[in-house]
């Protein structure tokens, strides 16, 4: 796919051309195919048939730019051997390295966040995990590079808890960092099989 990234802006992707190229194995059993087009957070951004054919290439335009992305959250732990470094939410995960010393935060749950306005004084309950942190560590969370608090906040060996309000994301999504190119292959069954492309977002 080309290209392989979407850029975003204050939450929102403009209107883009792409170009896709696909196999199909086996096509003369295929009796459809499409593509959809999903982020987690907001759902499906995109959907349109194509062709049934080994290969293909197509060019389309790719619209998600009424959908509102929400906000970037971002997160990183204060540490008396230093700060780590920043994690998107939603960005995939890193995996924990070989270093103790490494200064990653390896992953943030929940990846994604669908909007919701939440009661007042509600949020939600984060994990921050690295392999750094310690019971020492104090977690610092941005929306949009402003600071915002975590409450209830619990640190652990290699892991922090905490609560991020919904009021600081004001009811917007907070959305996975990649969308997900969807190959959809029909047969007689009925039950399509499918092979996915991710495609990152890029502020």
């Amino acid at each position: 796919m080309s290209p392989e990234t979407i850029p975003i802006r204050l939450g929102h992707a403009p209107m883009g051309r792409y170009s896709l190229t696909y196999e199909i194995n086996g096509s003369e059993k295929a009796t459809k195919a499409a593509v959809s087009i999903y982020l987690l957070g907001v759902g499906e951004v995109q959907w349109f048939d194509v062709d049934v054919q080994p290969r293909a290439q197509i060019e389309f335009l790719l619209d998600a730019s009424k959908f509102d992305l929400g906000p970037s959250v971002r997160f990183r732990a204060h540490c008396p051997s230093g700060d780590t470094d920043w994690f998107v939410m939603g960005s995939q995960p890193l995996g924990y390295p070989e270093n103790v010393s490494s200064r990653q935060i390896v992953n943030v749950t929940p990846a994604y966040l669908q909007a919701s306005p939440g009661s007042p004084g509600s949020g939600v309950p984060i994990e921050i995990s690295g392999s750094q942190i310690t019971q020492e560590c104090i977690p610092e969370a941005q929306v949009d590079e402003t600071t915002v608090e975590l409450k209830n906040v619990v640190a652990l060996n290699k892991q922090i808890r905490g609560l991020l309000m919904y009021s600081d994301m004001q009811g917007r999504p907070v959305v996975a960092r990649q969308m997900e190119v969807k190959l959809l292959v029909y047969g007689k069954t009925g039950m399509p099989s499918e092979s996915t492309f991710n495609l990152n977002l890029v502020e």
